[in-house]
């Protein structure tokens, strides 16, 4: 298969994927020996999809960053932190993985490639000591030797979950984790009836929307399915209670915001209650009864 027959097969492929956003490897697979002329031509699925005008995955992106670049990028983020990047740091970059990719660099690719981020720090020359002395970005106070210093809210999505399972427990749910992603963090049954729970927190000091995968909405979209919003502050918190039937009829009336991946729903407080856009969601505020 020469060059452009691999590029030819590609734009086919896509046209019967139709609504596909872009190809994967997956789907490459299905046409007998194309996978393997890409790879001869190409190197990369980012290259071939480029060279016939396609789309790529964010993973594809990144697996056509060659590894020196992606140490490259590590030694930057350094550069401009004071301290060798962590996973947190590395998905809320919004502008330095522009130098090096047209979409963000995600921290997965240094698993692949590296082993992990640890040791990908380490090819990188970089000593990830948990005794750093840096200020704080919000008391702007030096920390004690020893003590490592991360965003207050790198914990809150477990604490979350931990708030949820707390309540349904109070209100006689026998519940529990979900050990495996499948898009849901509680299991809890009540009455001999089993119900689901997708968790996402919020800290209202942010303006930032709450992020739903759209993969994982649309896979658990069957059975009692509910999406718990837990609002966080400094010193209270509440849950929005939503069912899934809900969620989704929000999104087809544009009350949610899409992206690529994911549906994005902005929440904020306004005159003491709690809105999506014009949507009023006092409604849903710790009615845990009505789970049913």
């Amino acid at each position: 298969m020469k060059k452009q027959e691999v590029i030819d097969n590609l734009k086919k492929l896509a046209s019967q994927l139709g609504s596909k956003k872009y190809i994967t490897l997956k789907d490459l697979r299905s046409v007998p020996k194309l996978s393997h002329y890409m790879y001869f031509h190409f190197k990369t699925i980012k290259k071939a999809l480029h060279e016939a005008g396609l789309p790529s995955s964010y993973l594809a992106s990144s697996m056509g960053i060659s590894d020196e670049k992606l140490l490259d990028y590590l030694k930057d983020l350094q550069a401009k932190l004071g301290y060798p990047p962590t996973v947190w740091e590395i998905q809320h970059d919004n502008q330095l993985y522009k130098k090096y990719s047209e979409r963000k660099i995600i921290w997965s690719i240094y698993k692949s490639r590296f082993g992990g981020l640890i040791k990908a720090k380490e090819f990188a020359g970089m000593k990830d000591s948990k005794a750093r002395i840096y200020k704080s970005r919000t008391s702007g106070g030096d920390f004690e030797e020893g003590e490592e210093v991360l965003p207050k809210n790198r914990y809150w999505g477990e604490a979350a979950e931990l708030h949820v399972l707390a309540e349904l427990l109070y209100h006689e749910f026998q519940a529990a984790n979900i050990p495996v992603d499948v898009g849901l963090d509680i299991l809890a049954v009540k009455n001999n009836k089993t119900f689901y729970f997708q968790v996402k927190h919020k800290d209202l000091s942010d303006s930032r929307a709450i992020k739903l995968t759209k993969s994982s909405f649309e896979k658990t979209g069957s059975g009692n399915v509910y999406y718990i919003f837990v609002l966080l502050s400094d010193n209270k918190r509440d849950f929005l209670i939503i069912p899934y039937h809900i969620v989704n009829q929000w999104i087809k009336q544009g009350f949610a915001k899409e992206e690529e991946s994911n549906y994005l729903i902005y929440i904020d407080k306004k005159d003491g209650k709690y809105k999506l856009k014009e949507v009023e969601l006092d409604n849903y505020l710790d009615n845990w009864k009505d789970i049913r």
